[in-house]
């Protein structure tokens, strides 16, 4: 009788350090959520609210940027590096057309892109649960550039999103906030899906600093459509 009930709670222990540890590793090197593969193409609808202080007026424009993955090749220490070209449709060409492009690349457990120069680590990994709790967990998004320390963490893990264009399961979503004694704003959140990358970012970077009665900057969102 011992013995049986001995093995039941070791099959119970089993189970649930089986569950935790699969749930953990759902993500080794993050590529499933920091897609690389040559000729990956993504459609995104990007909004942005612009505050002009001067003017007292707010703006809005709204495009569909095109990414695709264009090319691999080895950087001058040696590690991968996937370029990644951003396009815009030309109504007088009538073809996509390359405004920026940007680099992307995994190191050990490192996601990291580089845009205009500006190098960003984008996750630490492995991805786990017990990382969206506490600020414990906390990297700087500015490790390998110049800028000031900024906090970055998970804040929820493996969870369903809408984009408020589609649903999206297996989820991560990453967050900057530093509010600035209530006058300045910024805030970037990032949801990527499993398999698939990038699928939601809003951007706002707002302050009332020389004018109580009008923000000044911008609020971006970035909504995956395809």
């Amino acid at each position: 009788m011992i013995k049986t009930r001995l093995f039941f709670c070791l099959a119970i222990i089993l189970t649930v350090y089986s569950c935790r540890t699969s749930t953990e590793e759902t993500v080794s090197k993050g590529t499933e959520y920091f897609p690389t593969k040559i000729g990956t193409v993504h459609y995104y609808q990007v909004d942005t609210v612009v505050y002009d202080l001067f003017k007292k007026e707010i703006d809005t424009f709204s495009s569909v940027v095109r990414e695709e993955v264009v090319e691999k090749f080895q950087d001058a220490t040696n590690d991968t590096v996937y370029r990644i070209e951003l396009s815009k449709f030309s109504d007088i060409s009538a073809e996509w057309e390359v405004f920026r492009t940007f680099e992307r690349k995994i190191i050990d457990n490192y996601a990291i892109e580089k845009l205009d120069n500006n190098t960003e680590l984008k996750m630490i990994f492995p991805i786990a649960s017990y990382k969206t709790k506490g600020s414990s967990y906390t990297w700087n998004i500015n490790m390998f550039n110049h800028y000031d320390p900024l906090a970055v963490k998970f804040t929820s893990i493996f969870t369903s999103f809408h984009n408020g264009i589609n649903p999206y399961n297996n989820c991560v979503s990453v967050k900057i906030n530093k509010p600035i004694i209530g006058r300045v704003n910024l805030t970037r959140t990032e949801v990527y899906a499993k398999d698939i990358g990038l699928v939601y970012r809003f951007i706002e970077n707002t302050n009332s600093l020389d004018d109580s009665s009008f923000l000044s900057g911008s609020v971006t969102t970035v909504r995956l459509k395809n």
